[in-house]
């Protein structure tokens, strides 16, 4: 299926390709960084499932289940429940509007809430409510950034780059309000899929497509570590994609 503007039928995945991407993406977590990754089984019919991010939002042992908005994606929340509860992760909530874990970045103390193409804007409400924090909803209008995540990237609580296009006008300012070191990257920059990243506050993981995206990482402090996934984004995905933070 072709749910976003990546996904194009005929252009297939190459599985050993993919696998091999994948793995070296687990390779930097466990060997660089020494994280302690849980692997969640997949299902045959739902191959989207490899993009755990988009399945919830935990933090502090709250977990925000992800109300899918199209029926391609929608027994993926199911599925991320089952291992949640059989893995010890008891404080669940089902998010009552469209809400996918992918439009959604903890930055410190608070919750950049994208909208418009996969969560509703009443979501941001509802995270309010439910985790306490300081929500920034933003609007997103550019349909290849359809998800949140893969237009902004959270460096550390006080750093995030992103691609203003693909936010409105009015997120811009909220964002640049909201967030005192802001990158600004282009729009061939961001297709590389180098904002969909994963940070620990001093090293960036993330595609390795742009080099000139790693170098504005780097010219802001930062350690990067570039990976190949280009299997991944044919179906619209990175290394922030594949990455659910276990906020327990």
């Amino acid at each position: 299926y072709d749910i976003n503007p990546w996904m194009r039928r005929g252009e297939a995945v190459n599985h050993a390709a993919a696998t091999h991407q994948w793995q070296k993406v687990y390779d930097i977590y466990t060997n660089r960084f020494g994280w302690n990754v849980q692997i969640v089984p997949p299902i045959a019919e739902l191959p989207d499932m490899v993009f755990v991010t988009d399945c919830c939002l935990m933090l502090d042992g709250k977990i925000l289940l992800s109300n899918f908005r199209f029926p391609e994606r929608q027994p993926e929340s199911t599925q991320a429940e089952k291992w949640l509860l059989g893995n010890g992760y008891a404080n669940i909530r089902q998010a009552k509007h469209r809400f996918e874990g992918g439009d959604n970045l903890i930055c410190g103390d608070k919750i950049l809430a994208g909208y418009g193409f996969r969560s509703d804007p009443e979501a941001a409400e509802e995270l309010r409510d439910y985790f306490g924090l300081e929500v920034v909803p933003l609007h997103l209008v550019d349909p290849c950034f359809y998800h949140l995540d893969t237009s902004v990237a959270i460096l550390s609580d006080n750093t995030v780059a992103f691609y203003p296009e693909a936010i409105d006008a009015a997120s811009q300012q909220r964002l640049r309000k909201a967030v005192p070191h802001i990158i600004d990257v282009t729009r061939e920059e961001a297709q590389g899929f180098g904002l969909n990243a994963v940070s620990d506050g001093h090293t960036v993981v993330t595609s390795d497509q742009s080099e000139s995206l790693l170098q504005k990482f780097r010219d802001a402090g930062f350690e990067v570590i570039g990976t190949p996934v280009p299997e991944f984004r044919k179906s619209g995905g990175g290394v922030k994609c594949m990455t659910l933070e276990l906020r327990s």
